[in-house]
């Protein structure tokens, strides 16, 4: 595919957006039913194009500096009209159309992670408000929660939460559930490491790959007898149940075959309420506990329900580091594609620019792949540098560029990949940008 059709893709999917823009509107009734200077389409396209300046700064370069360019509060008035699903929608739409459905051994390869995203503070929005030590300023966070196709380098859903409200847990069950395609391997951190996290994987027919807490982790494993070495690949067949009478108690001292989940503890697939003359309820899990060493002293758990004849212990230790390309992606949507420099303290609009950074992510990298580099004898191999891209295709859907040379520049910025490269991570303390104050 060329730029020119994927920059052409782009605008049909905005313009079928808009003919159904009445379900995306406050009041569908009147707003958008009269022709107004900053019509449906172009709020989306200046949302979508946003950089990290004001507000007024950045609707003046969007306009060319055109003297007749939109006000401030002009553009809010029209924004406010839309809900953040137009958006959420509009990110669904472009990622069907462009979706390539690159497998791995015939699996989809999903990272699934969340990420604390700092948003303008604002103390009306109790659910995202932030209350901080003495020494601390409070401020508001929104929880953004994705899921990423690690070979396509591209986000395909998103759940967006607020602070107060936030469960990992339950938003990679809703992804996972409305996914339209199988055949997939969900790899995530131990953040995920649940039972029932399993059983919803289990059930829609995806296989996974977790990291879990070592024994005395106060984790799935503290619960399993596993042999004593350093490294291992145990198969289990568990059957959970949330019943521990008589029948099941002689049965639940068989560590490695029969699991007890108390009521507090989520599991969708066992029933809280039952009565005594009832009989137990069991949901079996089938899965593998794989230890491997990734370095002389550090090891890592798993746990997986793929094969061990086609994906032995190495082949999960490739395929759990790859799950690193979400980290790196998070960084780029924030810091790179913009996502901090928010233009509103207000909730919902604050959410259509996550969604409105998640679809200029991706459309960096749709474009991106249509830019072949030339093939030479080098020391290192090369990729388009994402950082250049990514103000190259705001540009593109601002119509400021041409597609022939937003290919000769993409070309052009390019930097070495260096595999194997690590460093350790230096934590420093996050400073709070000031909404008024941000640097034009």
């Amino acid at each position: 595919m060329k730029i020119q059709e994927v920059v052409e893709k782009f605008y049909s999917e905005i313009a079928k957006l808009e003919t159904i823009k009445s379900e995306f509107c406050i009041h569908p009734e009147k707003d958008f039913t009269r022709d107004r200077k900053i019509p449906f389409s172009s709020v989306i396209r200046t949302i979508l194009s946003f950089g990290g300046g004001t507000l007024t700064n950045e609707l003046l370069k969007i306009n060319k500096f055109a003297p007749d360019s939109p006000t401030s509060s002009a553009f809010v008035q029209q924004r406010d009209k839309i809900s953040s699903e137009a958006f959420s929608t509009l990110f669904s739409m472009i990622n069907q159309v462009f979706d390539q459905n690159t497998r791995y051994k015939g699996y989809r390869l999903m990272a699934v992670d969340g990420s604390h995203i700092h948003v303008p503070t604002n103390p009306k929005d109790t659910d995202a408000f932030v209350k901080c030590k003495e020494s601390e300023r409070p401020h508001n966070e929104f929880h953004l929660n994705a899921m990423f196709d690690i070979l396509q380098k591209v986000y395909t859903d998103a759940v967006v939460q607020k602070y107060r409200t936030q469960n990992e847990d339950k938003a990679m069950i809703e992804m996972i559930e409305r996914a339209s395609y199988q055949n997939a391997i969900a790899i995530c951190d131990r953040g995920y490491e649940s039972y029932n996290n399993m059983a919803h994987l289990q059930t829609s027919g995806w296989k996974y790959i977790i990291r879990i807490k070592e024994p005395g982790g106060r984790g799935i494993a503290d619960g399993l007898q596993l042999p004593e070495c350093e490294e291992f690949d145990f198969l289990l067949k568990l059957s959970i149940t949330r019943r521990k009478n008589r029948e099941t108690k002689e049965r639940l001292k068989n560590r490695n075959q029969y699991r007890y989940i108390p009521n507090k503890v989520a599991f969708d697939y066992l029933s809280r309420d039952f009565k005594r003359s009832d009989p137990a309820e069991f949901f079996t899990l089938n899965f593998r506990v794989v230890r491997i060493a990734i370095s002389e002293n550090s090891y890592e758990m798993l746990v997986t329900n793929l094969s061990e004849e086609e994906f032995p212990k190495e082949e999960l230790k490739k395929l759990y580091a790859m799950r690193w390309g979400i980290e790196t992606s998070f960084r780029n949507l924030k810091y790179i594609v913009g996502m901090l420099g928010f233009h509103s303290r207000k909730s919902e609009s604050v959410t259509q620019e996550i969604y409105a950074s998640l679809i200029m992510h991706n459309m960096t990298q749709f474009v991106s792949n249509c830019v072949h580099l030339p093939e030479k004898e080098m020391k290192y191999d090369y990729t388009i540098r994402f950082s250049i891209a990514v103000n190259i295709v705001k540009s593109l859907v601002l119509g400021d560029i041409s597609p022939p040379n937003a290919e000769i520049l993409i070309r052009r910025n390019v930097t070495p990949v260096r595999p194997n490269r690590s460093y350790s991570r230096k934590p420093r303390a996050k400073a709070q940008i000031q909404f008024t104050y941000r640097i034009a």
